[in-house]
């Protein structure tokens, strides 16, 4: 089948894509779940059967698995279904992408790396310390492994991804501020280190690339680094809450004193390598003013 300049997307409805496919300027082919365009990615026939059916250049995917504290519970478990989806999904991707010739744009995280040394560059080592890695964490890095056997893919990293209105679920400002409204804010970690990414930044950071026909590593996220605490305090700021009431707390303490899912204490992502592109991923405090106007200065 003839190929065009268009790009698939799989996983079109979910926070991230559905953003995504809102700001695109380049032609979408959008897959959902039991949609009329449909695809299961731990599913080879199905993943066969969008290739074979649609006509697109790249692919880009943002299915996963993403609860990172359900997914600690099947820690090992390579038959659960956090390891089924990020790995054996974008394994099939993979094949398919393959065979089909097409690019692959991938979304991973920050957590592949154990936070002990962030924020981290593209060219950093993945982990290493594993047991500091989540469960979640584990099974992007082999998916990352498993991308870079295609030669023609891009990796795009984001942490801690947020966005204007979007009723389907939670992001980090989302909680934040529904939590606060309920007057059930938990306390804010003061020492864990966050680049949070600013989800309308993708579409034009991949239309970017794509038309530059990159491949490798690319990391989009805020280019200056905060806390837990920082964000969240600079967020109610910004919706006119009182930040005064903000609880601090330390994440060290936090994780010694309790038996939770891993997470990166020294983390975060440089964003060096698409800003040298011509590409300057916004700033934090700046994305949350621009939610702020989105939102029309309501609590989202």
């Amino acid at each position: 089948m003839k190929k065009n300049s268009a790009i698939g997307v799989i996983g079109a409805d979910s926070m991230v894509g559905s953003r995504f496919c809102e700001l695109s300027q380049l032609s979408l082919v959008k897959a959902v779940l039991g949609s009329e365009i449909s695809v299961d990615i731990t599913d080879s026939e199905s993943v066969t059967k969008f290739f074979e059916e649609n006509e697109f250049e790249s692919v880009i995917l943002f299915s996963a698995y993403t609860d990172v504290d359900v997914a600690e519970k099947q820690r090992d478990d390579t038959d659960g279904s956090c390891w089924q989806i990020n790995v054996i999904g974008v394994r099939n991707i993979i094949e398919a992408c393959r065979k089909f010739k097409r690019k692959l744009v991938f979304i991973s995280t920050d957590f592949v790396f154990d936070g002990t040394s962030g924020p981290y560059s593209e060219e950093d080592v993945l982990g290493p310390d594993l047991e500091k890695v989540s469960w979640y964490g584990i099974t992007k890095i082999e998916a990352e492994k498993i991308v870079q056997e295609l030669n023609n893919s891009i990796i795009i990293r984001i942490a801690y991804p947020y966005r204007g209105i979007f009723h389907k679920k939670d992001d980090i400002v989302k909680r934040i501020l529904r939590l606060y409204r309920k007057g059930k804010l938990y306390p804010m970690f003061d020492n864990q280190y966050i680049t949070p990414t600013f989800i309308d930044d993708l579409a034009p950071a991949v239309e970017m690339l794509v038309n530059k026909n990159q491949s490798g590593i690319f990391h989009i996220v805020s280019p200056t680094i905060t806390t837990q605490y920082d964000f969240a305090r600079k967020l109610l700021e910004t919706f006119g809450q009182d930040s005064e009431k903000l609880e601090r707390m330390s994440v060290i303490k936090f994780l010694k004193e309790n038996n939770h899912t891993p997470r990166p204490i020294r983390g975060g992502l440089k964003a060096e390598k698409i800003k040298k592109l011509g590409f300057t991923p916004t700033d934090w405090q700046t994305g949350l003013k621009i939610i702020f106007d989105q939102s029309n200065g309501q609590l989202i």
